[in-house]
């Protein structure tokens, strides 16, 4: 009889567990390093570690994604194409916030999040879109108060131009930094 590790005590064979707040998991088998579980909407299987998961990285302030969604339309495609929304967005506190976006029709199955540029997308003609939206994107993005509040703190941590106005010791620039939080009231 196999077992499994959750919230460091043992789940047996066949027995049910409660990983999330009202979702039943069963762990049914093991198979070499893969575990089979089985839910409400059928069965499906993980890979065993022995480690801890990777948590995910940190979002940086001001780090750009594209964002690519299917529009739902009631009038079907013959061609194997679809149409997506690309949505340009920008980290804040608190999120993403949308800059730019646009429509465009591609083969279908390339829904996702990709890169600021988009660079990683598979099709050439929704990834030249993806490019073009991100372009058109610059000119908010760069007069946005939290471009320059990253640019800010990464001479504070870097302490670039020291001894200068502007500088990371700079008692001024603390109080550019309070100036354009408050601007965009995030304190």
């Amino acid at each position: 009889m196999a077992h499994i590790e959750y919230n460091r005590r043992h789940v047996e064979q066949d027995e049910t567990f409660e990983p999330a707040w009202d979702y039943n998991l069963t762990f049914v088998r093991q198979e070499g390093m893969r575990a089979i579980f089985r839910d409400g909407e059928g069965e499906f299987s993980r890979f065993l570690t022995r480690t801890k998961p990777k948590r995910s990285r940190a979002l940086m302030l001001g780090e750009r994604r594209t964002v690519v969604e299917v529009v739902l339309d009631p009038r079907p495609t013959v061609d194997g194409t679809t149409v997506y929304v690309l949505t340009h967005q920008m980290c804040v506190p608190g999120g993403w916030q949308d800059v730019k976006h646009t429509r465009c029709r591609a083969p279908e199955h390339l829904a996702g999040i990709y890169y600021g540029r988009g660079s990683n997308i598979e099709n050439d003609e929704l990834r030249r879109v993806a490019e073009k939206l991100y372009m058109g994107a610059n000119a908010f993005v760069d007069a946005h108060p939290f471009t320059e509040i990253s640019k800010l703190l990464t001479t504070i941590r870097l302490q670039e131009g020291t001894g200068k106005i502007g500088g990371w010791n700079d008692p001024g620039l603390g109080w550019k930094i309070s100036a354009l939080l408050d601007e965009t009231g995030t304190l």
